[in-house]
């Protein structure tokens, strides 16, 4: 009998033990979507929706991960908490989508649209947005570290409190870009269009800004720790409370771009 009650109690805690584990593998796991009629918390990654009018739709915690979405139209989805790592949305348009807290993580995004979307707090680590458009984007939080944004249109974003860290930005377009509290560490901005931006108690850490055009820019309290800014355009360019400032801002501020025999 007493063989018998341990085993009995050795098979409780067993049972227990998947009881507790069960519920966490199946609230991973979303039912499959209908490709045809795609909806909210459903898992889509199969699908091919490419070049298909899904404007407007609700999508919602939806897995999309490795899904194809090249030229689809997302203008106003609901793609709130949403998967997409890993998608190809090459010139796919998220015009004034709501793209909050969604992980773009290593997405192909080549030439895509963003303008007026919401990217708030999303992820889009790694992702490719060489010539994508982000005009006016909400994009506090978002993290772009390491994505590459060659030739970006980022007029007008707010990009507060998020991170372009180690990316590569070349030419890119920040005009008017509210990036206050924003890591911009190791990310190379050369001849980068910056007018009017606000890099307000940002991170600049080995930032390269070469030739950058960076008039009326607002770097309070920021860190500049190694940045570099040779031959930058800093007309009328703010660094009150900056720190480390470095020789190249020094020689740009002395020497302003518009007195510079070219």
């Amino acid at each position: 009998m007493k063989r018998l009650s341990a085993f009995s109690a050795v098979a409780a805690c067993a049972a227990l033990a998947l009881a507790v584990v069960a519920p966490v593998g199946a609230a991973d796991a979303l039912p499959i979507g209908d490709c045809a009629d795609p909806q909210a918390a459903t898992d889509l990654s199969q699908c091919d929706f490419s070049r298909q009018k899904l404007a407007g739709k609700k999508l919602r915690g939806a897995r999309l991960a490795g899904a194809r979405m090249e030229s689809t139209d997302f203008r106003q989805a609901d793609l709130r908490d949403a998967d997409l790592r890993g998608s190809n949305a090459k010139w796919a348009n998220f015009t004034a989508a709501n793209l909050s807290a969604a992980d773009l993580r290593d997405a192909d995004l080549f030439h895509a649209i963003f303008d007026d979307a919401n990217l708030s707090n999303s992820k889009l680590q790694r992702a490719n947005l060489f010539g994508a458009n982000l005009i006016n984007a909400q994009a506090p939080g978002a993290d772009f570290s390491g994505a590459y944004l060659k030739d970006i249109l980022m007029e007008g974003i707010d990009l507060s409190g998020g991170s372009i860290r180690n990316c590569n930005a070349l030419r890119g377009v920040f005009l008017d870009a509210r990036l206050v509290g924003t890591d911009l560490s190791g990310a190379d901005l050369t001849g980068a269009a910056m007018d009017s931006a606000d890099l307000s108690n940002s991170t600049l850490k080995g930032t390269r800004l070469t030739g950058a055009t960076l008039r009326h820019a607002r770097f309070k309290g920021a860190n500049l720790d190694s940045a570099d800014f040779s031959n930058a355009d800093l007309w009328d360019a703010n660094f009150e409370r900056a720190t480390n400032l470095d020789d190249s801002v020094r020689a740009a501020l002395a020497e302003p771009f518009v007195v510079r025999k070219r």
